[in-house]
């Protein structure tokens, strides 16, 4: 009998928690959220390059640099080749 009352009991909490007909109101004193902005806008042409670095003979460390084609730039110090 009491396995019997305790589902009934789970069983009406469950339908009232999911009615889906009721709107949820937040909380008394806070403002609902405003709406977010749409995401940007990604070109076609966008490159994404590895994100692995390169160690130079300084010690620093460069990256890879979408506008050159992914190359890695320049060490400091480093000439132009």
């Amino acid at each position: 009998m009491i396995r019997f009352l305790a589902a009934a009991a789970m069983a009406i909490t469950l339908v009232a928690c999911s009615s889906p007909g009721l709107p949820s109101a937040p909380p008394a004193g806070k403002a609902a959220l405003p709406e977010a902005p749409p995401p940007p806008l990604v070109a076609d042409d966008a490159i994404v390059c590895p994100a692995d670095v390169k160690a130079c003979p300084d010690g620093s460390f460069v990256s890879r640099n979408p506008d050159q084609g992914c190359a890695f730039a320049r060490c400091p110090g480093e000439t132009q080749q």
